[in-house]
Order: C-alpha cells, then structure tokens, then sequence
C-alpha cells in the first residue's frame, strides 16, 4: 500500500519536509493545514514509516497532533469559544479514554508487570494510539465549520480509498482469479493493511461513496464517483475476505433500505442467486466456509478462541484481563498449533479485555454514531449533508457486521474515517442549530439573501437537544 512507481522511498525527503511545513503552518496559520496532512495517511500509515530515519520521524503522528492541540487551544483563546463544544458524544469520548487508561493500569496488575508509567512502554503507547482515535473527532468538531473544509475532508478520504485500490489492482491484476486457492487467499506486498483489514476498511467506507452517488444528482458528480466505486468493489470481492463481504454486504443493503429500494431489490437477488451471479473464485471462497457438514479450518480456529475468550469473560466480566490483555496470552484452538493475539472478533475481545463495560462504552459511542446519521440523513434536504448522513449510518452497519470476524475497532488506520464522518455530521447539525437561533433572534426579514444561501435548506430543530 504505497504511492507506487517507486515514490514511496523516493519522495521521503520532500514528504518530510511537508510535514515540517504543516506543522509550522498549523501553528501560525491554520489548523487546517494539520488537519489535512493527517487525514490522507489515516489508512496509509506505513508511508510515514519511510521517515523513521530521519529526526523524529518516527514521532511525527505525534507531532502534528500535538501541534494540532495547540492551535485548536489558541484559537479558542483569542475567539472566546469554548474550548470543548457540547456534543452527545463527549460523555462517551471522556468515558473510553478514562476506562481504557484504567485497564491499562488493571492489566499490568493481572500479569503483574511493570506499572506503565514510561512513555516508552508499549502499553503506554497502545493506549496513546488508540485514545488518537475519538480525538480525531474532538478535534474536527470543534474546528472544521465550514462546508468547503468539509468537501475537501471528503475529497482527501476519496483520494486514500483509490490509492489503497490502485495498490491492491497493481497485485491483484497478475493473479489467477478463475478459482480459488491459497495462493490467492494470501496476496503479498500489501503493508499498510492485511487483506482481511483492507477489505472491511473498503467496505465501510465506500459505502459512504455509494451514499454520496445516490443523493447527488449532478451527472458529472456520479461519473467521478463510479470508478472508484466500481474499484472498491472489485477489490473486496477478490481480497477473499468473508468479513469484508458481510461488511459489504451489510453496508449496501442499508442504503438500499434507507433510501434506495432499487438497490435492495439487487442485494435481494443476489442473496437469492449468488451462487449464479458471483464470479466462481468468490463462490467458491464462500462455499468453504461450510462444506460436508463440516467447517473449513480457518472458521474451526475462530471457533476455538472464542471459547477461550468466553472463558476468559466469565472469570472477569467487569475487569476483564486489561487493556491490549490478547497479545499477552496464548490464545489457541483445540487441534492446532499456531496462537494469535486476537480473537477475531471485537465483540469478544473488548469483553475480554475491558470487560463489560468497555464493551458497552464502545456499542454506546457506535449508537451515537448511528443516531447522528440518522438525525441528519431525516431532517436536511440538502444534498451532500444528506449523503454524509446516510453514509454515516451505512458506515456504522458496515463496521459492525465486519467486526463480528475481525477485531478492528481499536486500530487508527481502520477506525479513524468513522470518527471524522461523525464529526463532520455533528457539525452540520451545530451550525444548523446556531443558524436558527440566530435568526429566531434577528428575525427572518434582517437575513439577507447571502446569508439565507448559506442556511440549510430544511432546518433542523433542537438537534443536539434530541441526540442528548
């Protein structure tokens, strides 16, 4: 997953020298300028990796978000706002960051190591990568306000998605995809995601492309977004993923069901016959899961550690054995050498490993996401608000159904776009509300027509009273 023909390793320098620049920029200019370095790497991570050699490249995620939490203080300063704007997920946001910290700490205690007090510790630094994610969120809510600053986080999120696709194609094209084997199960030379992540990662959110292709009515608009469209679905059907096809899956028949019944008829004739319309390898792929009564291996295994981990539940339902707790136990099938540090589900593992209630805090922040979407996608007609609002929604379904296989809510890479969409959504419905309080104060007749093109075309009222 690089930028190809070679220019990963070539264009070190002047990338470095771009993130120097952005940093400079966001803290003397705008924060902008940081918001939009970091947000095309998001799932891209390992072509920053290419300037660890360089003075502190290897911490410069960490910078730009520093430098990011510094003009975000400053600007607050000389405006007078708020620093933190009242949304329905800070409860949630402060919640997880509180409980995770805490289970860092309860899991050094069950393995009695080392309290994590060095920032060089790698739980330390687990939990400093993880708690990156809601602060992504925080960080453009309270920020990014406008409607064109929106547009381009999209465009920029556009951008990644087909450069994960062209990298994929660029593998893929040289393969033999007329049947299945394990030689096209395990395709090389993908670094920024496994294949399993890169297809629930493409799943969730191209969706949010079909979103925007069903809302927006502009021809030209429509033509842009089918190529990587077309792409991402090519991708995710031969990445061979069962998890990125029930995420898929999952993602479609949601815009079929909220917007599009068209395109519900489509997924309810592939569910009837997919064993004509799919191309074989894919087929195939599917039809080994369950064959003569039995299971295939891979799912036999996955069988196994949730046993484990339902195990490991119930002796510590509330705890759990701490946070990150998977990579520091041996977590095995019966029949089969091999150990993982997941148990392939995130359900089960953030029981596991923060107990109950971390699993709660996660399904509580993901509800909130949903309901967001939802509150949106019913009360604007506009159509790019419209589109985030479905997207958002579809997103959520996609991430959840991807998840049940997989344990991906805790990565940066894979979660971070969830976070900024819901930013984005919480935002449209803030200025909305403010928009109406103002003008319930000064009267419809005082707004000029300038000013009235900038209102939502359908307002929304007391949003953020309903999603509290």
């Amino acid at each position: 997953m690089e930028l190809g023909w070679g220019l990963s390793r070539i264009l070190v320098v002047p990338l470095y020298i771009t993130a120097i620049l952005a940093v400079i920029l966001t803290l003397t200019k705008r924060i902008e300028f940081g918001i939009f370095f970091i947000l095309p790497f998001v799932p891209h991570q390992n072509i920053l990796d290419y300037m660890i050699e360089l003075p502190y490249g290897k911490d410069i995620n960490d910078i730009i978000f520093v430098a990011l939490i510094i003009k975000w203080i400053i600007d607050k300063r000389r405006s007078g706002e708020s620093f933190i704007i009242r949304t329905p997920f800070n409860y949630a946001i402060l919640a997880f960051m509180l409980w995770t910290y805490i289970e860092m700490w309860w899991g050094a205690s069950y393995f009695g190591m080392d309290a994590p007090l060095s920032l060089k510790d790698p739980r330390v630094i687990y939990w400093k990568n993880l708690i990156r994610i809601p602060l992504l969120y925080l960080i453009i809510v309270n920020n990014i306000k406008s409607p064109k600053q929106m547009k381009v986080i999209v465009i920029l999120m556009i951008c990644a998605i087909i450069m994960l696709d062209r990298s994929f194609y660029n593998i893929a094209q040289y393969k033999d995809f007329s049947h299945f084997s394990e030689s096209t199960d395990k395709i090389g030379g993908m670094e920024a995601l496994g294949p399993n992540e890169l297809a629930v990662f493409l799943a969730m959110y191209v969706i949010v492309l079909v979103a925007l292709f069903t809302n927006i009515k502009n021809i030209w608009i429509k033509l842009m977004l089918s190529g990587p469209i077309a792409l991402s679905y090519y991708c995710i059907a031969f990445l061979f993923s069962r998890s990125g096809y029930l995420a898929a899956f999952a993602g479609v028949a949601a815009i079929g069901l909220l917007k599009d019944k068209r395109i519900f008829i489509l997924v309810f004739a592939l569910v009837l016959y997919w064993q004509v319309l799919l191309p074989t390898a894919v087929r195939e792929r599917i039809e080994m899961t369950r064959s003569d009564g039995k299971y295939d291996d891979t799912t036999q295994q996955r069988f196994g550690m949730w046993e484990k981990g339902l195990e490991l539940v119930s002796s510590n339902p509330i705890m759990g054995i701490g946070l990150d707790g998977a990579h520091y136990v041996v977590v095995t099938s019966k029949g089969y050498d091999r150990s993982w540090g997941s148990f392939h589900n995130s359900y089960l593992q953030q029981s596991v490993e923060t107990g109950i209630p971390g699993l709660v805090i996660y399904l509580w922040i993901f509800f909130l996401m949903f309901k967001a979407g939802w509150r949106l996608f019913r009360n604007t007609d506009d159509e790019f608000q419209k589109a985030l609002g479905l997207g958002l929604m579809a997103c959520v379904l996609s991430m959840l159904a991807g998840n049940f296989a997989g344990g991906y809510w805790n990565y940066f890479s894979m979660m971070g776009y969830l976070y900024v969409l819901t930013a984005m959504v919480m935002r449209i419905m803030i200025n909305a509300d403010e928009q109406e309080n103002d003008s319930s104060l000064i009267g419809d007749n005082d707004i000029n027509d300038s000013e009235k093109s900038y209102m939502p075309q359908s307002p929304i009222t007391n949003t953020i009273e309903q999603l509290s």
